[in-house]
């Protein structure tokens, strides 16, 4: 079974890809149990027993060999154990900043199935800690998230529901639905296609390209993370002006940015795209962006109502809440894949410079990027087992400079701010 790699592309080559999300799990547990709960979660998505397969044309794919046929929604069998084997967990007494530092340096190799690692950092009587660490083709913050609630389930006992990859199709991509759905921009795509085929330097990349791009630009680069716990208390003022402002937490937390960064910026957001809000593990995500700059001849109120007003034109024009998906997928994707390898330093053409810069894939990219899960639609409780913390941090796509993540479950909201800088 082979599933095409499309609206997902830009994944592939960026060499900083890398979601994280670190929880705390009371309740008694031991390695064996935890280990054993990994690997039952791990065989319930198929995403995870797939390899992707990158042809000498370009193609790129998941590739499940051998598909045994579990369907959505039916008990997860052990058919596809080996499958999975190279999605594991460890336990080691370093810190999560000391793994997440180190971890996201080293490539996942997707081509041999390994999508997802776990970290458990510390444990006692009491509980432990684990950081989850997952490859973007293996999903978006949301997989994740449904992730780590089977592998709650699985060690509380509970059996699992084996579930399928569904991606999401760039659709026809012939010039007149180019035009239907990019307007005015389908010009972009279709002009540095014909640009890329002429370029004496066009190629299709392979693996070993992608490890001399891992190792050129992480020998150069650092990353930083902020993680702010935010006291339900003050959860429930900024909510209440929310409420009375009529704007979302994330439009507050926008402008609050703004109002220091004192400039005006482009701000991406991070949208689910589930419409029929399946918890499948899969990059089943869009985006929107907006530019502003704060205006301090008004109150924070104003700026923030004004914020929330740019977004929300966005989100309801489905036409632009959908526009980076077919417009990605237009490119040729060994040009997709060129603009990652000008941002890592490790490939150049006059095409992808050209394209690499206006997209936002050299020296400006977008200010900020937000992904807000918002309240997490996992339980906090798996029977004597609780997660009583939880963190997400999402990672700085070669796009992105600033990047927010944002989660609540029961009264513990956690903000991170992701940065890499050169050392």
């Amino acid at each position: 079974m082979r599933y095409m790699i499309e609206t997902e592309r830009s994944d592939l080559f960026d060499v900083s890809i890398v979601i994280a999300m670190r929880v705390h799990i009371k309740g008694n547990v031991n390695e064996d149990g935890l280990r054993s709960a990994f690997e039952e979660a791990t065989k319930a998505y198929e995403i995870l027993s797939c390899r992707v397969v990158l042809e000498e044309d370009g193609t790129a794919y998941y590739e499940n060999e051998n598909f045994e046929g579990q369907k959505e929604g039916n008990p997860v069998t052990s058919s596809n154990s080996q499958k999975c084997r190279n999605n594991k967990m460890f336990f080691e007494e370093s810190s999560w900043r000391q793994i997440l530092k180190r971890e996201e340096k080293i490539r996942f190799k997707i081509e041999e199935r390994e999508f997802l690692k776990a970290f458990c950092y510390e444990m006692n009587e009491e509980g432990c800690s684990i950081i989850f660490l997952m490859h973007h083709l293996g999903g978006d913050g949301k997989s994740l998230v449904y992730f780590i609630e089977s592998f709650m389930k699985a060690l509380s006992g509970e059996k699992l529901e084996y579930s399928n990859i569904r991606l999401i199709s760039a659709g026809p991509l012939d010039d007149k639905s180019q035009r239907d759905r990019l307007g005015p921009l389908a010009f972009v795509p279709k002009y540095y296609n014909k640009k890329w085929n002429k370029d004496e330097r066009k190629k299709s990349f392979n693996y070993s390209d992608m490890d001399k791009a891992y190792e050129n630009y992480w020998k150069e680069h650092e990353s930083t993370i902020n993680e702010y716990i935010i006291k339900p208390e003050k959860v429930n003022m900024m909510l209440g002006k929310c409420k009375e402002w009529n704007i979302g937490f994330t439009a507050y937390i926008t402008t609050a940015f703004l109002r220091r960064l004192g400039r005006k910026a482009d701000v991406g957001y991070a949208v689910d795209y589930r419409k029929d809000g399946n918890r499948c593990m899969s990059n089943q995500a869009t985006g929107i962006s907006i530019k502003y700059a704060y205006n301090y001849n008004k109150s924070f109120q104003g700026n923030a109502i004004k914020v929330q007003k740019l977004m929300t034109k966005k989100l309801e024009d489905d036409q632009s809440k959908e526009f980076i998906l077919p417009f990605m997928a237009s490119f040729e994707p060994t040009l997709v894949d060129a603009i990652n390898l000008e941002h890592a330093g490790s490939f150049r053409s006059k095409t992808s410079k050209s394209l690499a810069t206006i997209l936002g894939y050299g020296k400006k990219t977008k200010d900020m990027s937000v992904t807000n899960l918002t309240k997490l639609d996992i339980p906090e409780e798996y029977g004597e087992y609780k997660l009583d913390f939880f963190s997400f941090i999402p990672p700085v796509i070669s796009y992105g400079k600033n990047i927010f993540g944002i989660s609540t479950l029961g009264d513990c909201t956690v903000l991170t701010l992701h940065r890499i800088k050169k050392v």
